[in-house]
Order: structure tokens, then C-alpha cells, then sequence
């Protein structure tokens, strides 16, 4: 099989397209043949060791993938042989072959084809549990989405305005707003060029936002803090400025805020009441038209360039690698 490789630490520029051995599943495992796998943020991270959690070299990099199921291992009684399925790893996406726990894969939503299956469970999860599980978000209310046209960004404005929340989306240009507004968002603030806590307070008649969704950090963290209302909810979903921002408490203190963080790994562990109640809606919401936004599709042999577009922010959307071409 093909796959890319990280042999050392380094920028997305390192990686390499090798020929390794076929995959073998093992007891409680399957085989997936992937047809296609997105590009997310934590993979830069990742190569570069930067993230919370090592991988140590040689790897292939690689999350968030869609295909169908080629082999089952010992024990495992199904989903059959080409039944198509969607899944995430830590690592090892990257590549035409991928092995996984059965637990761990899903059905692809009826409506997606593979490149945008690939592309929806981890963005769109996320968004889904930042806004309701974690965010407590109900219609009416006035969420604030940083990194808006971003792939968990583009998810937010899409989820929140479908559940009938009103989104101020925050992103670095003109362009990126133009492409929140496309999935619903209601204003915009172009935080390069505007003051995101004033602006913010304009938009929302002076009250600020109920929520915050925050999956950027760095300066514009704190900005977006302050743009919340008292009794307000911030959550911080991950940080693509790659600076993470120190808050002063003293303003959760004086407002009656409530900071809470997401982190799409370990949610299932955790709260798996709220894993199924997140899988129904949403696949509820593609039965009702609702599907990624991708921006670019590359070629396995491209990886190198659809890393380092994600990790220099010339994207918006989901980035997909297409593995059948």
C-alpha cells in the first residue's frame, strides 16, 4: 500500500509517499480500504511534535478517514466486507490501507459521498458538542465563531444556525466572512482590521454574545471573552494561531463566566450518552441537506501541500486528500 510518511519531526514539507506492507487486522479489528481522508490542524501539530500527545517517527499521519471495509479481523461479526464506513484515529489516516478497532468506525451518512464523509465526523462532532453538549447553546441565542471559515469553524456556523442560533462569525478577512455568511452566519467581524470585542457588542445591541466558540486561540482569545455577556459561556476548542492564550480569571470573576474546553479524543470515554445524542442529530441534519464544506481536494502525492496550506490558514473549510486517484 501507499502511504505517507513522517520519518522525522519536522513541517509537512518532510513527509513523504512510500510503499509499505499490506495491513493485517487483528482480534476485534477491521481493515479499512480508504478512499479518502481530510486534512485537520493536530496533523501539522503532529509532524511537527507539537501536540499534546507524541507519535513518535516513523508514522503516517492522518485522523479522519472514509472507504470500505476490505477485511474483518478475528471475532469481529460484521459490518460485511464493502460496507462503507467512516472513521478517526490518532494517527495512520494518511494511506491507502487503514487497521481499527470495529467499535471505533461508522456508517457514512446517507447523502455523502467519501471525500465529504471523510471530511464530516470529527469537524462536525466537534462543532455539535462545543455548541450543545458543552455549550449549553439554545436557539435564539447569539453565538460568537472564531476561525469561522475553518474547518471546525464552517462546521460551527453551519450546526448553530440549523439549531437556530444567531452567529456573529469572527475570521481573518473579508473573503473567509463571505464564506461563514454562505452557511448562515448572520454578521461578521473581520478581526484583523476590527476591534472583535466592540464590534461584537455593536452587532448584538450592545449585550454582547451568549457563547463563545473558540477553536483558534491566541490574542483574539481574550478579545472574544470579553465580547460575551455576563453569565456567558466560552469554549475553547483548539488553537490554529498556535499561541495559547493566558485568560485573565479576574474577568470570569467579574462577569459570572463559565470557561470550558472540548477535545473530540476522549469524548467518547466520557460521555457516551452524548456521542449517541450527537450522532443522531447530525445524521438527522445531513438526511435534511447538510454536508461539509470542502474547499480543495488533493491527491495522496500532494500531501505536503495540503498540510502546509492548513498549516499556513490559506484554506477554508475541510481540505480532503482523494485516495483512489
Amino acid at each position: 500500500m501507499r502511504a505517507a510518511r513522517c520519518t522525522e519531526y519536522g513541517p509537512p514539507g518532510s513527509l513523504s509517499v512510500v510503499e509499505l506492507d499490506d495491513l493485517r487486522p487483528g482480534p476485534g479489528e477491521v481493515l479499512v480500504q480508504v478512499h479518502a481522508a481530510a486534512v485537520n490542524f493536530p496533523d501539522v501539530l503532529i509532524v511537527a511534535d507539537r501536540y499534546q500527545v507524541h507519535a513518535p517517527p516513523p508514522f503516517t499521519p492522518g485522523s479522519e478517514f472514509a472507504g470500505v471495509i476490505a477485511e474483518l479481523g478475528p471475532g469481529v461479526d460484521g459490518p460485511p466486507v464493502g460496507s462503507p464506513v467512516a472513521g478517526a484515529v490518532f494517527t495512520g489516516a494518511f494511506a491507502e490501507q487503514v487497521v481499527v478497532p470495529v467499535a471505533s468506525l461508522r456508517q457514512v451518512p446517507e447523502g455523502l459521498d467519501m471525500v465529504h464523509a471523510a471530511a464530516f465526523h470529527v469537524t462536525y462532532a466537534t462543532a455539535y458538542h462545543s455548541l450543545v453538549t458543552v455549550g449549553q447553546g439554545r436557539a435564539g441565542e447569539w453565538v460568537a465563531v472564531l476561525g469561522a471559515a475553518g474547518g471546525v469553524g464552517s462546521a460551527t456556523v453551519d450546526i448553530a444556525t440549523r439549531l437556530g442560533m444567531r452567529v456573529v462569525a469572527a475570521a481573518s478577512s473579508q473573503e473567509r466572512l463571505t464564506v461563514a455568511r454562505k452557511l448562515g452566519a448572520e454578521a461578521g467581524v473581520d478581526y484583523v482590521h476590527e476591534d472583535l470585542k466592540l464590534r461584537t457588542r455593536e452587532l448584538t445591541g450592545g449585550e454582547g454574545v451568549h457563547l463563545v466558540i473558540d477553536p483558534v486561540g491566541g490574542d483574539h482569545a481574550e478579545a472574544a471573552l470579553r465580547a460575551l455577556r455576563r453569565g456567558g459561556r466560552f469554549v475553547t476548542v483548539g488553537y490554529a494561531d498556535g499561541q495559547i492564550p493566558r485568560i485573565p480569571l479576574n474577568l470570569v470573576l467579574l462577569k459570572d463566566l463559565v470557561v470550558r474546553g472540548f477535545e473530540i479524543r476522549t469524548v467518547r470515554q466520557y460521555a457516551p450518552d452524548a456521542v449517541a445524542a450527537a450522532d443522531r442529530a447530525l445524521a438527522g441534519m445531513v438526511r435534511d441537506g447538510m454536508s461539509p464544506f470542502v474547499s480543495r481536494v488533493h491527491a495522496l502525492d500532494e500531501v505536503a501541500t495540503a498540510l502546509t496550506d492548513v498549516a499556513e490558514r490559506r484554506t477554508t473549510g475541510k481540505v480532503v486528500l482523494d485516495l483512489t486517484s
